[in-house]
Parts: structure tokens; sequence; C-alpha cells
């Protein structure tokens, strides 16, 4: 039994010492943790409802038919017509009105009605929020720190990241 799982393979059962006991590793298994590969985060951290909140807007861009309805809208000088985006995307009504009410609900996209024509326009203040968490306009390459190139280089394979 693996952490409550059982296994294929019977083990022999280890006990687990009380939560007060602290047990020393064994020198062979001593690993050294967080002292040693943390660089300072300098960033300052979002807070838990600013992340929540953006979140929501990653969920609505997490579809390529709205990523692809964001890239019509910002390209566009005016606020589209939902027949011209259903048209250029070459989809049903129904399917284009649901990735739209997704975006709009997320806050990404702004809807006017104008007469029977709803019109699409993207929140540029929603747009710039998400600017702050991956705006990448002056950001430099990420090497490792000092410490974490002295550990060995492991080879992984590229779908393991």
């Amino acid at each position: 039994m693996r952490n409550g799982v059982p296994t294929a393979v019977s083990e022999p059962e280890t006990p687990r010492p009380a939560a007060a006991e602290s047990v020393a590793p064994a020198a062979a298994d001593s690993v050294e943790c967080a002292p040693h590969c943390s660089v300072p985060l300098n960033t300052p951290r979002l807070s838990h409802d600013e992340a929540t909140q953006l979140s929501s807007v990653f969920k609505a861009l997490a579809h390529p038919t709205r990523v692809q309805l964001m890239n019509l809208l910002l390209g566009s000088r005016f606020a589209v017509c939902a027949y011209d985006l259903q048209v250029a995307m070459g989809m049903p009504q129904s399917t284009i009105s649901h990735h739209l009410k997704l975006l709009v609900g997320s806050g990404l996209v702004h809807r006017q009605q104008r007469g029977i024509w709803a019109y699409f326009s993207i929140n540029t203040d929603a747009m710039r929020a998400l600017g702050l968490v991956i705006n990448l306009d002056d950001a430099a390459p990420q090497p490792l720190s000092p410490a974490a190139l002295r550990d060995p280089a492991v080879e992984q394979p590229d779908e393991a990241l």
C-alpha cells in the first residue's frame, strides 16, 4: 500500500512517525530543497480576489473560437456586429452567440444593442488588467539561478514539461 492506495505488488508497511516526532533523513536520502534552489521573488503577488477574477478571464480565452473572436475584435477600429463576426468566422449564429456571451460574461468584451443588431467591442480596461499579468514587453529570458546551475542536469522528454 502506498499513500493509502493499494498497489499491485505488496510492499512491507513502513511505520510512520507521529506528527510530533522529527525524523532525520539518512545521508543518502538527504536532498536540499527550497533554501538551495530558491531565488527571491520581487514581483507583487496578486490577491486571491484578483487571481480569481483573472482566472475567469483566462477560462474565457481557453477556446480557439473565442481567441479568434478576440483577434477579430482587436483588429477592428469599430464595434463589430454579431452578423459580421458570424460571416467572418464561417460558423453558425448560435455558436458565435454562445462564445460572445462567454466573452461578455468574463468582462473582456462589451455588448451594445442597436435596434435588432448587437455590436461587440473590446473592454480595454479588462485587457490592460490582463496585460499586467502577462506583459512581456521588457521581459528578459529567464536563465537558471547560479544555485540551480550547480545541480546536475537531467534529460527529460519534451512531453514531461
